[in-house]
């Protein structure tokens, strides 16, 4: 019988101009990993991520780079959320005080749809800086931020948001429907066939889901009813787009 994995303290940190900010709660909260969050390697922030991997190194915290768009809330929360759903049994914090703060927007909502603890680390500005301009040395232990649970979209909700939103135009609810029943989301479930008449109440509760959310507007009736996203739609499908597109756990967890 294969040995259990150990359950890895994990935390997320955006890139930023500080290091001292990211490395000691690390330290202090005995972190095993580091996922490390900038929008690219060679970016104006490469001097701090080489010298945040290098401490972290000597302290014996794994590190792993994943670039993205810190600068979108949303994409932030899409590469969490993937890591968090293929390697789900460790304990997974984020720093959301360094780096930008669209990033650590992205750290707080993660917090409300997986089990992700956010949390904030003072820096003392009075101070003289440690191994930068922007630098300043940590004041105080880290402090979780409570959040709030929001239960996630079903995955066949989850699959017709990401169809409306790759729409050129608004969509009629006949074509969200055939979308949704070629791919065997919606259709029969105890008996073999199934009324047009069930179908359109699995799509109308789906729909409502979205509506819900916000992530849709519905406009017309009957024939002249269209389907579109909303803006906040289009975040939305962002954030779960690893939900329709799982990933393979990344080695350093796995």
């Amino acid at each position: 019988m294969k040995p259990a994995s150990p359950r890895l303290r994990v935390h997320f940190a955006p890139i930023g101009f500080e290091v001292v900010r990211v490395v000691e709660p690390m330290k202090t909260l005995k972190a095993d990993v580091a996922i490390l969050l900038t929008l690219s390697r060679t970016d104006r922030a490469r001097f701090c991520l080489e010298k945040i991997a290098e401490l972290l190194g000597q302290l014996g915290i794994s590190t792993h780079v994943v670039e993205c768009d810190v600068w979108d809330a949303s994409s932030v929360v899409n590469e969490v959320g993937a890591i968090v759903a293929a390697t789900p049994s460790h304990e997974f914090l984020f720093n959301v005080s360094t780096g930008p703060k669209t990033a650590c927007m992205g750290g707080l909502i993660s917090g409300m749809f997986w089990s992700v603890r956010p949390y904030y680390i003072a820096v003392n500005y009075a101070a003289k800086t440690v191994h930068m301009e922007q630098d300043y040395p940590v004041s105080g232990r880290p402090q979780f931020v409570p959040t709030f649970e929001i239960p996630i979209l079903d995955e066949t909700s989850i699959r017709a948001l990401s169809f409306i939103t790759s729409a050129s135009a608004s969509l009629q609810k006949r074509e969200v429907l055939d979308h949704l029943r070629e791919r065997g989301s919606i259709g029969p479930r105890q008996k073999a066939k199934v009324t047009p008449q069930a179908l359109h109440g699995q799509l109308d509760s789906i729909l409502q889901k979205l509506m819900n959310w916000g992530f849709i507007e519905v406009s017309g009736r009957g024939k002249a009813l269209r389907i579109a996203a909303t803006e906040k739609g289009k975040a939305g499908t962002r954030m779960l787009h690893h939900v329709l597109n799982p990933r393979k756990p990344i080695a350093v967890l796995g």
